[in-house]
């Protein structure tokens, strides 16, 4: 049985929980998704791992904010976390946004992370990607219908084969029984933070073995933004998976955790 808290960070509560046992594994989700984003992966990362997985702040069971905050704030929202489940260092995962959030928690606390495995995520938004991100903004504003939009939310996410062998309307159903949406002020100040990504010309100073993975059908954060990222850590180190878009612990999870296993264990 996991075990469940509450992590105070700068003027918010996080939730977060902890299953498992082994070397810590931080987990970070992204935009408009929670911890139960690794339903899929998590027991079976808790077969080899002590995984810490929590909600961002507007999201899950952690605080709504009443204003906007920065991955920086973000960040220290995750030390918070680490803090409360008693991890002096873990390993960090994060997805998509948590893997922004996952640089910055390594560039500003670089003691508290042993190494870093970067999940359909980028350093820097280029005009393709920065048009989408506002576009999905646009749309978490206009489409009344939860179902509906999450419903988009998925469909952008996922890759070409999850969609062609797939209901949209059944992969759907199955994510809203996992919990509702956050509110869409919330969603919208995470849309709009992810306009605000930008790591790149401070990464080459990490010093940690990091791992970017990305999906090969990939439409939100496209392969490209992957290898500048990757090419701009020393030493990183990249996973390509196949048939797979920007949600990879959902479209191929057995893939996934290969690598997410094989990685960490070459850091301990």
């Amino acid at each position: 049985m996991g075990t469940t808290g509450t992590a105070a960070g700068d003027g918010v509560e996080i939730g977060y929980d902890i299953e498992g046992s082994g070397p810590d594994l931080l987990l970070i989700a992204g935009t408009a998704s929670n911890r139960a984003i690794w339903a899929l992966v998590r027991p079976r990362l808790a077969a080899s791992f002590r995984t810490i997985a929590f909600d961002n702040r507007d999201s899950g069971t952690s605080t709504i904010a009443q204003g906007p905050y920065t991955l920086g704030d973000l960040a220290g929202d995750a030390v918070a976390v680490l803090d409360a489940a008693g991890s002096q260092r873990a390993h960090v995962l994060g997805h998509s946004m948590g893997g922004a959030i996952a640089q910055e928690l390594a560039l500003s606390h670089p003691g508290r992370v042993a190494s870093l495995t970067l999940t359909n995520t980028w350093a820097r938004g280029d005009g393709y990607s920065k048009n989408l991100m506002s576009l999905m903004g646009a749309l978490t504003q206009a489409i009344p219908d939860e179902r509906t939009l999450l419903a988009t939310i998925l469909f952008m996410g996922g890759g070409m084969t999850a969609l062609q062998g797939t209901s949209l309307w059944e992969m759907t159903d199955n994510a809203m029984a996992l919990g509702s949406l956050a509110p869409r002020a919330a969603l919208q100040r995470q849309w709009e933070l992810d306009l605000t990504v930008d790591t790149l010309e401070r990464l080459p100073a990490l010093r940690l073995p990091v791992h970017v993975v990305w999906g090969s059908e990939d439409r939100l954060l496209t392969p490209e933004l992957s290898h500048e990222l990757a090419a701009a850590i020393p030493g990183a180190v990249e996973t390509r998976i196949d048939a797979c878009g920007h949600l990879p612990m959902i479209e191929a999870p057995d893939a996934f955790v290969a690598a997410v296993r094989e990685f960490v264990a070459k850091c301990l």
